[in-house]
């Protein structure tokens, strides 16, 4: 691992700055939880991808592990700044909604377009992650900027794996450009899938102790939409997002804001 989260010096953390920061609790925690649960998720890949040893290996040894990483991270940052809340309890609930989801059911019909699918993800956590960090920013929380900082590298890096792993079964598949859009498309539309709010839902239940009702989860997307206007790398997004279809300098300059307009319309 390029970091260990153990190394972070949570102390320095000023929880009675960020203890109102509602927002913020949800975000991360939501986060967290999704992290962690990475060995799920690499259960689902290491058996669709059993053909590959080499992509195997690092699904086992290297992504799991850093992703697990990213969720522990995140994790003793909120048992620091809110050790009030019972994460435990909320995650254990959050697993009782979420793991039924999570079934090879939910992957690409092929080999390629799953590794394409991959990338739209490591895109969105990555820059996720940048938002996070130009965030901490204007909280004047260092310790979270460094933390997002180290996510968003990582996520990166998996981003360039799932790339090679694209175009490694691309070869054989042979996508046309229309297939790599609707794919990117696709699962663009799911970027505010059913793990964000099932998440939020386990964390409202547990911290509020009232049922969740749909209209909670809406007013929390209103304010993650706000955060993104502010805060979210597009021009990154964008540029990850365009990579799979090897587009020259001039047409990629004349798509991008085309590209960007769309994730407006999706709401991203």
């Amino acid at each position: 691992m390029r970091w260990h989260y153990e190394d972070i010096d949570y102390a320095n953390i000023n929880a009675k700055a960020l203890k109102d920061k509602t927002f913020l609790f949800y975000l991360i925690t939501s986060a967290s939880f999704i992290e962690i649960t990475s060995d799920v998720y690499e259960k689902n890949l290491i058996q669709f991808y059993s053909d590959n040893m080499k992509i195997v290996s690092w699904l086992e040894k290297v992504w799991e592990p850093e992703e697990i990483q990213h969720g522990k991270a995140l994790k003793k940052f909120v048992n620091t700044v809110w050790p009030e809340f019972d994460w435990e309890k909320a995650y254990e609930r959050f697993k009782e909604y979420y793991l039924p989801h999570c079934t090879l059911d939910e992957f690409q019909p092929t080999k390629a377009k799953e590794m394409l699918a991959r990338m739209v993800v490591e895109t969105g956590t990555s820059t996720f992650y940048k938002a996070l960090e130009n965030y901490s920013t204007d909280l004047n929380t260092p310790v979270l900027g460094k933390i997002a900082h180290n996510i968003s590298k990582d996520e990166v890096y998996h981003y360039d794996k799932f790339e090679d792993g694209f175009r490694y079964y691309n070869q054989n598949e042979k996508l046309r450009r229309d297939d790599i859009i609707k794919v990117i498309y696709d699962r663009l539309k799911e970027v505010d899938g059913e793990d964000g709010r099932l998440a939020f839902r386990a964390i409202w239940e547990v911290r509020e102790n009232e049922p969740f009702k749909d209209i909670h989860y809406e007013e929390h997307k209103k304010l993650v939409g706000k955060f993104a206007k502010k805060y979210y790398p597009y021009n990154m997004a964008i540029k990850m997002l365009l990579r799979p279809l090897d587009l020259n300098k001039t047409v990629e300059k004349v798509t991008v804001p085309m590209v960007r307009g769309a994730l407006k319309i999706l709401g991203i």
